[in-house]
């Protein structure tokens, strides 16, 4: 077992981390249970709230989207646990500070990816046309320099100058000293 090995199941741990987090956010609406999600808590073996538990515990926390954070925790635990069973059989190849910072993760992964969960799972719904209000606020030339170009016009009718010629293409011109 080498260490390609070791961040091969390291990078199957944090995959199956990300879908569970992204399954337990697509519940909706909220504290719902959906045939997806129910396939992730039988995975961990992790029970189904019963129904009015389920929506008191999304009020009581305030989720706009996702499944209820009780059952997700469970799930994320459950999680934790499997992927210390499976990168166990790679700790004695490690140092002992690399099976130190390994131990940590492993101890952090729940609770780290719950709070995220949280923070994901109550933030306010935007609206429908919040980029839109927030672009319409911005000033029309808000980032843009100042520029350093400029454009030669005619000094009898204003227009630009439009090719090589010191002449005006419009009236005939002349756009010498034109500045």
């Amino acid at each position: 077992m080498s260490a390609d090995a070791f961040l091969q199941q390291w990078a199957r741990v944090t995959h199956e981390l990300t879908q569970l987090l992204d399954a337990a956010l697509d519940v909706e609406p909220p504290g719902a249970c959906p045939e997806a999600w129910t396939t992730w808590l039988a995975r961990f073996d992790v029970a189904p709230m019963e129904e009015n538990a389920r929506l008191n515990e999304v009020m009581r926390e305030k989720q706009t989207k996702g499944a209820p954070i009780h059952e997700v925790e469970a799930c994320l635990e459950a999680l934790a646990e499997h992927a210390a069973a499976s990168l166990a059989p790679f700790r004695a190849q490690l140092t002992p500070q690399q099976a130190a910072l390994v131990e940590e993760s492993l101890h952090e992964l729940a609770s780290n990816a719950l709070s995220h969960y949280r923070v994901k799972a109550t933030e306010k719904k935007k609206g429908m046309f919040g980029a839109a209000k927030a672009l319409a606020h911005q000033h029309q030339y808000g980032g843009a320099a100042a520029s350093t170009g400029y454009v030669l016009t005619c000094a009898v009718c204003r227009a630009p100058r439009l090719g090589e010629s010191l002449t005006c293409a419009f009236c005939g011109g002349d756009l010498e000293g034109v500045s």
